[in-house]
């Protein structure tokens, strides 16, 4: 029963170990192969590697305290366990207050809501949707080719069709725009030109690439998919916290049996 503590460490961190080392992996090819890699998948690329090493440093340690006893190794792989379960906690937090506000405007026999920028918290607005980030995030949305789900064939279909915040602000132009549907993904204006002056309805591009990917109404619908994500591992996070918890405990009855068992003389 004195070894429990220190198998399940051991264990737990080799697992660990082997998780970091495919991050790293992953990240190291995304690295060097850029020609096969989107911009999206670049993105990714440092933060793979980076978590991957920290997950085989933090596995190493942990390791190594627990299979070859060493404590002052699972004391510090214990005092990091700790700053992780703060930390997570204060991100929890945090998530769910900056993701706190949102008030969708539904539209008028329409299937789907159109979204407005002053539905978010301003941390949201101003470190979210950056013109530093929205070249990574446009690529991504390319990338995943969201819009070719759209599948309606008329325009009574396509009104009645549920679409999330991402398809209803990239997907299509604004709905004060009053352009002529064609099919899902293919719009043109009215002869007497947009019926308002927004400048996403001159945003709007039929090609595939483009369509509303440069439109505020787009950007609304990622922080609008990107509080819904934060929302959710917010409360992920708190079983996170919980296992993370479990895992302090473990390491710290692993210290507790270390010094219960005699340490060999050295002269």
């Amino acid at each position: 029963m004195a070894k429990t503590s220190n198998v399940l460490t051991t264990v737990l961190n080799v697992l660990t170990l082997l998780l970091g080392l495919v991050l790293i992996i992953a990240g190291i090819w995304t690295s060097v192969h850029p020609d096969s890699a989107t911009l999206c998948e670049k993105t990714f690329a440092k933060p793979y590697i980076f978590t991957g090493i920290f997950l085989v440093a933090l596995a190493v340690i942990g390791i190594a305290g627990a299979f070859f006893r060493i404590n002052s190794m699972l004391y510090i792989y214990s005092a990091v366990l700790l700053i992780m379960i703060i930390g997570l906690l204060a991100y929890a937090i945090f998530a769910l207050v900056v993701t706190n506000k949102r008030i969708s405007k539904a539209v008028s026999n329409r299937g789907y809501k159109e979204y407005r920028f002053r539905d978010y918290s301003k941390w949201l607005q101003k470190h979210v949707v950056t013109d530093k980030n929205w070249a990574n995030i446009k690529s991504c949305l390319i990338d995943s080719r969201v819009c070719l789900a759209l599948a309606a064939k008329t325009s009574k279909d396509f009104y009645r069709t549920y679409l999330t915040p991402i398809e209803s602000g990239c997907c299509k132009p604004p709905g004060n725009c009053k352009y002529l549907f064609v099919n899902s993904t293919y719009w043109v204006p009215p002869k007497t030109g947009p019926a308002s002056d927004d400048s996403d309805c001159k945003s709007w591009n039929n090609d595939q690439k483009k369509l509303c990917y440069d439109c505020g109404s787009c950007q609304v619908g990622v922080l609008s998919n990107m509080r819904h994500l934060w929302r959710k591992f917010a409360m992920l996070n708190f079983s996170i916290i919980v296992f993370v918890i479990v895992i302090y405990s473990i390491s710290c009855c692993a210290i507790k049996n270390n010094e219960d068992i005699p340490q060999p003389c050295h002269i």
